[in-house]
Formats: structure tokens, C-alpha cells, sequence
């Protein structure tokens, strides 16, 4: 399975949506993951719906079914990262290695891969 496939299915299998823009790699997750929470920190907080952070205009989010309307940001960060780990394993140490990526977007990638039992490096490991 490629990467697409592999974070799409397992983004379906938890009956939430992928991002709206085709995410073909885990940098394009990443990247992702850093939009999502500056738009919800700008909405109020991690703890804001999908719904209402569609309706600050936040379009990264697709066509949202109405149940998962109902979780936070900070939930859909979790599972994005989950889905992250599920589908790159241990090499997303590499490419997070290799780009700049938000504290936060890190701390919902290490959470995520402790959650999985995917070994976390010492140099991203939070204290």
C-alpha cells in the first residue's frame, strides 16, 4: 500500500476525514498538522470543534461528515498523528529530523507513537 492509501484508510476506519488537499507524503501530513493548529489556536483553542473551525473558514478539513463535527481539534490532531505513525513507522523520525516542524505538531507525533509502542529517539522524546 502507499503512503496516501495507507493514511486514508486508516483516517476512514475512525470515521473522520482526510485533509481536503491530497496529502501524498508524511511531510504533506506534517504540514498539514502545523495548519490545523494555528487555525484552531486562532478559533480559541485545541479544544474547538471540526464544526466551528470550519466556520472560522478553515477549508483544510474537506467535506465533514456530521458526527465527526463534533471533535475537538485536538482529537483530529491525535488521530492524524496516529494515522502518521500507522503509515510511516519509525522513518517519520527521519523526515521530522529533516524539516522544521512546529513543537506542537512534534508533541502530537511523539503522543501518537507512544500510543502505537513505536520507539521514540531521544532527541524528541518530551521530558
Amino acid at each position: 500500500m502507499s503512503f496516501e492509501s495507507e493514511f486514508t484508510f486508516c483516517m476512514h476506519s475512525s470515521s473522520l476525514p482526510t485533509p481536503a488537499e491530497a496529502v501524498d507524503s508524511a511531510e504533506e501530513v506534517l504540514h498539514f498538522l502545523e495548519e490545523l493548529h494555528h487555525a484552531a489556536e486562532a478559533a480559541g483553542g485545541m479544544e474547538v470543534t471540526l464544526t466551528a473551525l470550519e466556520a472560522t473558514g478553515f477549508t483544510g478539513l474537506g467535506t465533514i461528515a456530521a458526527e465527526a463535527g463534533a471533535v475537538t481539534a485536538a482529537a483530529y490532531a491525535g488521530a492524524v498523528a496516529g494515522c502518521l505513525i500507522g503509515a510511516t513507522g519509525s522513518s517519520i523520525w527521519d523526515t521530522l529530523a529533516q524539516n522544521e516542524t512546529d513543537s506542537a505538531v512534534v508533541q502530537d507525533v511523539v503522543v501518537a507513537a507512544n500510543d502505537a509502542g513505536v520507539t521514540v529517539p531521544s532527541e524528541f522524546a518530551v521530558a
